[in-house]
């Protein structure tokens, strides 16, 4: 896509989510003429379905004594644990995200309204953050990020460039993400933040179009080779 076409389309895509009156309405953004490009990187509700729980500080309150600085404690694996938290528990051991575990609960148990004193986790301090449920707390990742830091950009071909190459969120971050929070309490219909879960439903139209308007990487030789 041409810079310009992403800024047309991100500016549309916007401008449907701003003045979005319920879920129901927001929903048909992806059969919207001008923005149903985007319906081919809709996240799968097979594999991403919507998680209707929350966490709470109370409940990990009792889990500080199986981590430590870094991970897990290794102690863990030699408690009585049910068949469920066993197999959660090796799922994360063979995906070797046991690390991505504390930035989730510090999320969950934190109470500051930003995350100032993170310098690495944040998607995953963010998405603890989401699971307490409190209202105006989005799930994050490199797509959403990238459609609301082309909205709010100078237009520019140089900036619009460089944010669409983008593929990770670093702690250079954290402005950005508290402005898109910011955003998501200040942007809306009030009837559509009124909406018990309404930032999974933002995120997951943003999610689309960041995905959609991310810059495709250049084959090369040496990447033939």
């Amino acid at each position: 896509m041409k810079n310009t076409e992403v800024q047309k389309l991100v500016d549309d895509t916007f401008a449907f989510i701003e003045t979005a009156e319920s879920i129901d309405e927001l929903q048909k953004i992806f059969d919207d003429s001008r923005i149903e490009i985007i319906k081919k990187n809709r996240m799968d509700d097979e594999t991403y379905p919507q998680l209707h729980f929350k966490i709470t500080a109370d409940e990990l309150k009792d889990v500080d004594f199986l981590i430590n600085s870094d991970t897990f404690s290794k102690d863990i694996t030699k408690l009585k644990l049910d068949p469920l938290t066993k197999l959660l528990y090796a799922i994360c051991w063979k995906n070797g995200d046991l690390k991505k575990v504390k930035h989730i609960i510090q999320g969950v148990t934190s109470n500051q309204t930003d995350i100032d004193d993170k310098n690495d986790g944040l998607v995953f301090y963010q998405f603890g953050k989401y699971l307490t449920k409190k209202s105006g707390e989005p799930i994050i990742d490199q797509h959403v990020l990238r459609a609301y830091e082309v909205y709010r950009a100078d237009k520019t071909d140089k900036s619009i460039d460089q944010i669409r190459s983008k593929s990770t969120v670093t702690k250079k971050d954290k402005a950005l993400i508290d402005c898109y929070k910011l955003w998501l309490a200040t942007g809306l219909t009030e009837s559509l933040r009124k909406n018990e879960d309404f930032c999974y439903h933002i995120d997951r139209v943003l999610f689309a179009l960041g995905k959609t308007i991310k810059a495709k990487r250049k084959t090369t030789v040496a990447n033939i080779v």
